[in-house]
């Protein structure tokens, strides 16, 4: 029993196992990363400057309040606190007919001049045909090779025809030679509303069909630096297998299981951002402009957040970042009470994306690169994404003991510890339950025949009675006996025993003679 136990326990606590399937699975089989660029700052002077000046000569805002106005819409992004003067001044940019969507969207660094140039597998292309404009949660920013659906923008809402799935870039070489290169121009000269404290543009890469996240996030490339970025695919997939384990125990979905649920509950990052907009909706009664897209049928109606918003969303941006715990009653999780309420599940295969990083500095302020046309790029940043390897490893999650193996090993710890096999089990089913249900039938059965029996004892009649001959020898025969009898009992041995009276049934009749 305590083997069985720990074969249980073993069961119970163990779920799934994840071995290496191969360590030369090729990368024309994985597709491209997507790689999304974001610029720290979100309000360009040179675009907010017309603005600024409406606001002055129209509505009478001083300078510096119009200034502050437009600067502190970037705390739509980031969540921080705001001086309170600038909420009643925000009403001035709703009768200019600005929401903040809208006002961020044109203030922000468009994408051709924020990538300068592109060069895919060595050539040089259009970046205005490859870039597309996303929406994240940093404001927004500027992709390569991402899902239309993940370009939410003003001009996709008109959209009335399904266009064919979006096919992710591959590629079947590696190498700084084989993969995209960006020469990214910051433009520092034109910052007024940075989220972080330094010039550069944050870099993510991710899947082409995923909302990019902070665990996306890899590094920032910033003027006068030249950054290589050597992804490494981590492949895993999910055997046939894992569908024999309980949903609850392996705690990931599985490809089948994507028919009867949306499929955007498959996606981690976007089912973590509509769980992250249910509660900001939740909370403080708002829609960020960067989720006004996503299918949330409690936000329709909703207001969009501005900045009388801000306080709220910077007192609760630690639940829109958290997890609410499932063990609520472990006292070492005291500290980790609070939290989103979300039913997101990674999916059982998936892709991840492990990403090496080079950074190199250049000193000279007048730097012409080969590997960019010969153009100076000493005063901006260039980025370079490809594959490390031409294999990788990939890896296949398993169920670590079915019930088939669950079975067999308690078949191993029975017949080694008991000599016990099927046919034992079957035997004690048979003389547990059948056997004693049996003999109890049988013996009711002999009590209700034996009380209808009627008992007659009859005398003894011989063949030879009312006969006037007897057969020959019939006297001498009883002579020879009467003197054994005698000379036995000369001899003091023991009386013979007698025989027992043999009863006689009358079929016919139902009565027991004794024969004597």
């Amino acid at each position: 029993m305590i083997m069985g136990m720990i074969a249980w326990m073993r069961f119970r606590t163990t779920p799934t196992i994840t071995t290496i399937e191969t360590m030369t699975y090729p990368i024309w089989n994985i597709p491209f990363p997507a790689v999304t660029v974001c610029n720290i700052n979100k309000i360009d002077i040179q675009k907010a400057k017309p603005i600024i000046d409406r606001l002055v000569q129209d509505y009478g805002m001083s300078e510096r309040n119009a200034t502050g106005l437009l600067v502190a819409q970037a705390s739509l992004v980031n969540f921080e606190a705001v001086n309170t003067s600038y909420i009643e001044l925000e009403r001035f940019l709703g009768r200019m007919g600005w929401n903040p969507d809208k006002l961020l969207l044109e203030l922000n660094q468009p994408c051709e001049e924020l990538i300068k140039v592109c060069f895919w597998l060595g050539s040089e292309v259009n970046c205005s045909k490859v870039i597309s404009r996303t929406r994240t949660d940093n404001g927004f920013c500027c992709s390569y090779n991402v899902d239309i659906t993940m370009q939410p923008l003003i001009v996709q809402r008109n959209l009335s025809t399904l266009e064919s799935p979006y096919r992710s870039k591959r590629l079947s070489g590696a190498g700084r030679n084989v993969g995209l290169s960006m020469m990214i121009d910051v433009q520092p000269d034109t910052y007024m509303a940075p989220t972080k404290s330094y010039y550069g543009a944050e870099v993510y890469i991710h899947d082409s069909s995923d909302f990019p996240s902070d665990a996306d996030f890899e590094h920032v490339v910033q003027p006068g630096w030249d950054v290589v970025m050597s992804v490494i695919p981590q492949p895993i997939e999910s055997s046939s297998t894992m569908s024999q384990v309980p949903e609850s125990m392996r705690n990931c979905f599985l490809p089948e299981e994507s028919d009867s649920q949306p499929k955007d509950v498959f996606n981690l990052n976007v089912c973590m951002a509509k769980c992250r907009l249910r509660t900001i909706l939740k909370l403080c009664n708002c829609i960020p402009f960067y989720y006004v897209d996503l299918n949330i049928t409690e936000g329709s109606g909703m207001e969009m957040c501005s900045l009388k918003n801000v306080a709220c969303l910077h007192y609760f941006r630690r639940y829109f970042y958290s997890l609410r715990t499932d063990d609520s009653s472990d006292p070492d999780l005291r500290d980790v009470e609070f939290g989103m309420d979300c039913e997101c599940k990674p999916p059982c295969s998936v892709l991840n994306y492990n990403v090496q990083t080079i950074v190199s500095e250049r000193k000279s302020k007048s730097f012409n690169s080969a590997n960019f046309g010969g153009r100076n790029v000493s005063m901006y940043a260039t980025l370079n994404v490809h594959f490390k390897d031409i294999y990788c490893v990939k890896y296949k999650r398993d169920a670590y003991m079915t019930w088939d193996s669950l079975v067999a090993t308690f078949g191993g710890i029975f017949g080694l510890c008991m000599g016990g096999s099927v046919l034992s089990i079957v035997e004690l089913f048979y003389y547990f339950t059948i056997k004693p249900f049996t003999l109890y039938q049988s013996g009711k059965k002999r009590k209700r025949t034996a009380s209808h029996r009627k008992v007659l004892v009859k005398p003894y009649v011989s063949r030879y009675d009312g006969v006037s001959q007897y057969p020959v020898g019939y006297f001498s025969r009883r002579n020879v006996l009467a003197r054994e009898r005698s000379a036995s009992m000369k001899m003091a041995k023991p009386c013979a025993p007698m025989k027992k009276a043999t009863a006689y049934r009358d079929p016919q009749s139902d009565v027991i003679s004794f024969i004597y």
